[in-house]
């Protein structure tokens, strides 16, 4: 995929990319294909990220998340950062961005970090920065797609997020637990209690609960989604006043299985074990076991994901689709683009508002639809394309 517009590099404008795991590749590579300025690489190992460097003509810098002080220095000069590391240290990067006069991007925050963010707004709009919390697939592009169909009702009564996949890919080697996105994510999402906003109201329901059959468009066809701990129950219902909102994501059976298996032992809990003189957390423990599995290598990615957001009132009813088709490249773009588009909007001043925001208070729709459609990612209204 070759997009890069004519005009030549703009030095003066700069991203940076915080942590280069499977996430932040991808988001340098559209970077590299895309942007008209400079990309600089934040990396607690500097060598791991040399030869990425060099191919997408890129400057490193070192920096460590656990490092606050270290971050300060690493993002002088650097116009919007991107935090590709976990959530937990969301709040801890944004902190430093106030103090270097940086801008700030995320992937999400699993709701209750997100709430902790959103806090800092105040800060932001005082340092005249913007922060966007959340903006990947989902969170993200479902906020959009619930922002854009919320324009289409004269008030919003339910929004049902809901995403399904489906793998053709052959393969050379399975892992025995694969999962498209971090295992340590996964394991909080299928431990801690999902939100969901139910007549006007926050509750929390059980892990891995909610899970019933759903026909998606296909090829994707009958899945199972399920209730899971997500960002978009902590600003939709409040920015879109909906009377109800919940997420669910469908898993592969044999992959539930596994989790809950895992769950059901004991491993994914953060209880302390005593092994010897020493303490160590359960869930930490297996995440370094998981670690060592063998890894998935593919022969054929053939992947394809579909992101829906139902969007209703008493008589009207919006279905918007986010539709991915990931032929010899992982559908993980749909996560690893957008916050590439919204760092090159916020850097070229197409967003300027300043503050924290969530997706869909900042983001102007049709000019991030189009964005995606340049990178394969189509949108659908009522199962027609619109872009």
């Amino acid at each position: 995929m070759k997009i890069k517009t004519n005009s030549k590099k703009d030095k003066n404008k700069i991203i940076g990319i915080l942590g280069l795991g499977s996430m932040g590749k991808i988001i340098a590579k559209d970077l590299a294909e895309t942007f008209n300025g400079k990309a600089i690489y934040l990396a607690r190992d500097v060598n791991s990220v040399k030869n990425l460097a060099k191919k997408n003509d890129a400057e490193i810098r070192y920096a460590d998340v656990s490092k606050p002080k270290t971050l300060v220095k690493a993002f002088k000069n650097i116009d919007v950062v991107i935090h590709a590391v976990h959530h937990e240290f969301n709040l801890d990067v944004m902190k430093a961005c106030l103090k270097s006069k940086t801008n700030y991007i995320d992937l999400g925050g699993l709701y209750h970090y997100t709430k902790k963010q959103l806090k800092l707004n105040n800060q932001f709009k005082k340092n005249n920065l913007t922060a966007v919390l959340g903006i990947g697939a989902s969170p993200g592009i479902t906020n959009v797609l619930a922002k854009y169909a919320s324009g289409f009702l004269d008030k919003v009564e339910n929004i049902e997020i809901k995403i399904g996949y489906k793998d053709f890919s052959t393969y050379k080697q399975l892992s025995p637990l694969s999962a498209s996105y971090s295992i340590q994510t996964i394991f909080e999402e299928f431990s801690w209690k999902p939100a969901v906003f139910e007549n006007g109201k926050i509750k929390f329901v059980e892990p891995i609960s909610g899970r019933e059959e759903y026909k998606f468009p296909k090829p994707v066809g009958m899945q199972k989604p399920q209730y899971t701990i997500h960002s978009e129950i902590a600003t939709l219902p409040y920015t879109l006043k909906a009377k109800n909102v919940s997420f669910k994501i469908a898993f592969d059976d044999d992959f539930v299985d596994k989790i809950k298996m895992l769950k059901e032992i004991g491993f994914i809990s953060d209880e302390e074990i005593k092994i010897g003189k020493n303490k160590f957390n359960t869930k930490d423990v297996s995440l370094e076991i998981l670690k060592k599995l063998p890894k998935t290598i593919p022969k054929r990615i053939n992947e394809y994901e579909i992101i829906r957001a139902v969007v209703s009132s008493k008589h009207k009813k919006i279905i918007m689709d986010a539709k991915i088709l990931g032929i010899n490249e992982t559908i993980d773009k749909d996560t690893g683009i957008p916050p590439s588009i919204i760092a090159q909007m916020i850097a070229d001043g197409k967003i300027a508002d300043k503050g924290v925001f969530p997706p869909e208070s900042i983001i102007p729709e049709e000019d991030f639809f189009k964005e995606l459609s340049k990178r394969k990612i189509y949108i659908y209204k009522n199962d027609k394309k619109i872009n």
